[in-house]
């Protein structure tokens, strides 16, 4: 397997990130159910029913004031239409005509969908459906700008995310891989894993390699080179006697582009590279993004992809 499939194998479970998946399924009820059901409170919303105390039917049509690329829809269509009708009591009985796919790049006015259904049941959900599409989409468009300028690499969220899953979904439609998706999702070996162990770097590597743990992949966190090179010396020879060791990725956490390039060559020259994935992380910006994509790592993971977004603006008109 090349060094391009296996960065998508390890570090990118975006396939993941459907309804059909029952915990990618409760991030989509937490941030759609439950938030209509804060916003409902006990007696519901008092000015749409007040106005339309009878059946009124009525379409709105959902618009973007900005350009950027739209993520959200496939959690909208869930919310109002395809989960069980018990969840969507308080929601209404409605119905949904998308104008565009998620993914997509979206111009200032350009139409994303129709919700049709009684007027008071569409704006009763109004701002919980443009919440959802102003965080994800916003997510989504500053991903895509940093996948733009990072080619040759996976650009990747952390677990530094505001909206959990749904942020890692929007990283995807904006072109950028996953990481783990949760912490028995992968074994990541961090500072203060190594800190609390208090052995060395390659015994620590080895217990848990013993142990066989789950997990599609083993990182582990270096702050200097010489720890990636034990980390992948350790990993190599187990590998080599025991023939069942996962994928490793080692994370340069807060290294230079110079001084990641460096580190890089050292690998190479212990004739290590081939047998690990590499990753870079901390100190990223789309100013220097191109600068660490060169330096030979496979994979750049960001934590402001998730916690430094701006929301996208849409609006609601109706018909």
């Amino acid at each position: 397997m090349n060094r391009s499939s296996l960065r998508n194998l390890t570090h990118n479970a975006g396939d993941r990130l459907t309804p059909s998946d029952p915990v990618y399924k409760q991030w989509i009820f937490r941030y759609t159910f439950l938030e209509l059901e804060k916003d409902l409170g006990a007696l519901g919303d008092i000015t749409s029913d007040a106005s339309f105390p009878g059946a009124r039917n009525g379409t709105a049509i959902i618009y973007a004031r900005a350009a950027g690329i739209i993520a959200g829809l496939q959690e909208i269509e869930y919310f109002l239409v395809t989960s069980s009708r018990e969840f969507r009591s308080r929601a209404g009985d409605l119905a949904v005509t998308f104008l565009c796919e998620d993914g997509a790049s979206l111009k200032p006015g350009q139409k994303i969908l129709k919700i049709h259904g009684e007027i008071k049941d569409i704006l009763k959900v109004e701002r919980t459906v443009l919440n959802l599409l102003s965080r994800m989409s916003g997510v989504a468009t500053l991903t895509r700008e940093f996948v733009n300028v990072a080619p040759g690499v996976l650009v990747t969220p952390t677990r530094k995310t505001l909206w959990g899953l749904l942020d890692k979904r929007a990283c995807v439609l904006g072109g950028a891989g996953t990481h783990r998706l949760s912490l028995e999702d992968a074994i990541l070996v961090k500072d203060t894993h190594r800190a609390a162990y208090k052995g060395s770097l390659g015994e620590m590597l080895v217990k848990i390699m013993e142990q066989k743990p789950a997990g599609r992949f083993l990182e582990v966190e270096v702050e200097e080179a010489r720890d990636a090179v034990i980390a992948a010396e350790t990993y190599v020879e187990w590998k080599r006697v025991h023939k069942n060791a996962p994928p490793l990725c080692i994370m340069y956490d807060n290294f230079t582009p110079s001084e990641l390039s460096s580190a890089v060559k050292v690998l190479r020259k212990e004739k290590h590279y081939d047998d690990i994935l590499l990753e870079a992380s901390g100190g990223v910006t789309q100013e220097n993004i191109t600068e660490y994509a060169s330096s030979g790592v496979d994979i750049i993971s960001i934590g402001a992809l998730t916690h430094s977004s701006h929301s996208m603006d849409f609006g609601m008109e109706m018909e």
